[in-house]
């Protein structure tokens, strides 16, 4: 029994990289102390690895990613900076007012987002006069790859705006 779980645990942070101790306990209705358990297991044999970013700790199938690719992993499991992110692959240069009125969130808001992803290593700011722009830093390949491979439905709902940088 306690193999089978330990397994399950496995294939779904295989299926879900990138994935925190709360997601992966909702969706597979395990008790917080055996998943807890299950994975300092999973990690003390090197079967996954584990990356915090802010507030959450991220599960990976050990080997499969590097580093650059577990950030814009964690950051894809983000809603608001995985938009802003992607708003950034399509419209390159935004400004702080601009990324503030396509998320719908307060300046101080995308700030603090922005802040993250610069942390992160996957946007690049400039400061110009009293604006501030910002550039997507990653490969857009490979972000979009891992969208649509890894958030199926995320990628369909802005393929249509993404379509042109993989062309």
């Amino acid at each position: 029994m306690e193999d089978s779980r330990r397994v399950q645990i496995l294939e779904f942070i295989k299926a879900n990289p990138g994935s925190h101790l709360r997601g992966i306990k909702r969706e597979l209705n395990l008790a917080m102390g055996v998943l807890q358990y299950h994975l300092r297991r999973l990690e003390k044999d090197q079967s996954i690895i584990s990356r915090r970013r802010g507030l959450y700790k991220r599960f990976y199938k050990r080997l499969d990613f590097e580093v650059e690719e577990q950030e814009i992993l964690g950051v894809l499991f983000q809603e608001t900076e995985r938009d802003l992110l992607l708003y950034l692959l399509k419209t390159p240069d935004a400004t702080q007012k601009e990324l503030s009125e396509f998320a719908h969130i307060s300046a101080s808001s995308t700030s603090w987002h922005m802040k993250r992803l610069v942390e992160a290593g996957l946007v690049k700011s400039r400061r110009q006069g009293s604006f501030v722009y910002y550039v997507a830093k990653g490969d857009p390949v490979k972000i979009l790859t891992l969208l649509k491979s890894y958030h199926p439905r995320i990628w369909e709902r802005w393929a249509e705006r993404l379509a042109d940088l993989l062309a």
